[in-house]
């Protein structure tokens, strides 16, 4: 009897942990909802000189903003495909994070910092209002800023593992920006944002959501 019980818990648990991955993969395989008073931002369109200042960067820099969620498993699973980029171009373009976040601590912030090593400028963004000014309302994303008008702004990959080498879609488009091309044209695939919804935005993590966050850490 209790070899019985036994081999029914393993199962209830086996069967309650894949239907958490399931649920997580049919959440995130669907287009992140847009806000109601979201406005889009083009290739093209201007950035103002004061969002250039609050980032410290000069009008004729060239620039790599990623945008990472602390409670975004999708972000967690991007963050390698980032580090690997600042790697390969930090000497030619500046990269940037900025952290979606509205409770976090400092300590947090700094705990960060240490696990990813990514020896950049970071910037917390609480009210989501860089976010909102380069038209980001998901995580994770890319928005690559050349001569103060938006190079790229959009998704890393068609899905969040980054894998497949030709919807490299920010990897590309960074790569065309260091070596002076016109932005390449991509398909609606690399604009429609996937991902997490911004804590700003009312973004909320389930029960079931925190669970599946301590399983991927």
């Amino acid at each position: 009897m209790r070899v019985i019980f036994a081999v029914l818990l393993t199962l209830t648990i086996l069967s309650g942990i894949g239907l958490i991955f399931w649920h997580q993969e049919w959440k995130f395989s669907k287009p992140t909802p847009v806000p109601a008073n979201f406005s889009k931002v083009q290739s093209g369109d201007s950035i103002s000189n004061e969002l250039l200042s609050s980032l410290g960067m000069k009008a004729n820099d060239q620039l790599f903003i990623h945008f990472y969620n602390f409670d975004c498993p999708c972000s967690r699973f991007n963050i390698k495909e980032f580090q690997n980029l600042v790697i390969k171009y930090q000497s030619e373009v500046k990269f940037l994070a900025v952290l979606e976040t509205i409770d976090k601590e400092e300590s947090e912030i700094k705990e960060f910092k240490e696990k990813y090593d990514l020896g950049i400028d970071i910037h917390l963004d609480k009210q989501g209002t860089i976010a909102e000014q380069l038209g980001v309302y998901s995580t994770p994303q890319a928005v690559l800023i050349k001569n103060q008008q938006i190079y790229f702004s959009g998704n890393y990959n068609k899905a969040r593992f980054c894998t497949t080498q030709d919807t490299k879609f920010a990897s590309i488009a960074l790569n065309a920006m260091v070596k002076g091309k016109e932005a390449p044209v991509f398909p609606e695939l690399a604009t429609i944002a996937y991902g997490c919804e911004l804590p700003a935005n009312g973004n909320t993590n389930t029960r079931i959501d925190k669970f599946f966050n301590f399983l991927s850490l």
